[in-house]
């Protein structure tokens, strides 16, 4: 499948686009030296808080204000596995939000083969108090 932004229909970035590069290790494989599936979910993690403390303030610092983002749903599909030390490129951008919702594509490919992807998703997120209630989303996040 070729490595375009969904939004965009180019082979060009999102224009508010991350990006979060990261190595395979041994650990994140399976026997046959290919990423176990779950954990790409942690690679998607990383370059999502990754995107927000560059973008907005550290999720430490939303915790600290009572925020807390829970995944409400994620949409997976894997097109081509990684491999022990392939080195990882998560693009990342919020392709929409509403009042209590945040709604982010991500796309896994190997870095030096932008054409092909790995791994494209859908992550939907809620935001929460400290006791669980559902809050809305922080304004600063609708201008991404």
């Amino acid at each position: 499948m070729a490595a375009e932004s969904p939004s965009t229909g180019s082979g060009s970035a999102h224009p508010k686009e991350g990006t979060f590069e990261c190595k395979v290790y041994y650990e994140d494989t399976d026997c046959m030296s290919v990423v176990y599936h779950a954990n790409y979910l942690k690679f998607l993690e990383r370059a999502r808080t990754e995107y927000v403390d560059e973008r907005l303030s550290s999720i430490a610092g939303y915790h600290e204000g009572g925020y807390f983002f829970m995944v409400h749903k994620i949409e997976i599909a894997f097109h081509a596995p990684a491999r022990l030390g392939d080195v990882l490129v998560v693009r990342t951008w919020i392709e929409s939000s509403t009042k209590f919702r945040i709604v982010v594509r991500q796309i896994i490919i190997k870095k030096g083969q932008p054409r092909d992807y790995l791994v494209t998703a859908t992550v939907t997120l809620v935001t929460v108090s400290p006791d669980g209630k559902l809050m809305e989303v922080p304004r600063e996040f609708h201008e991404l």
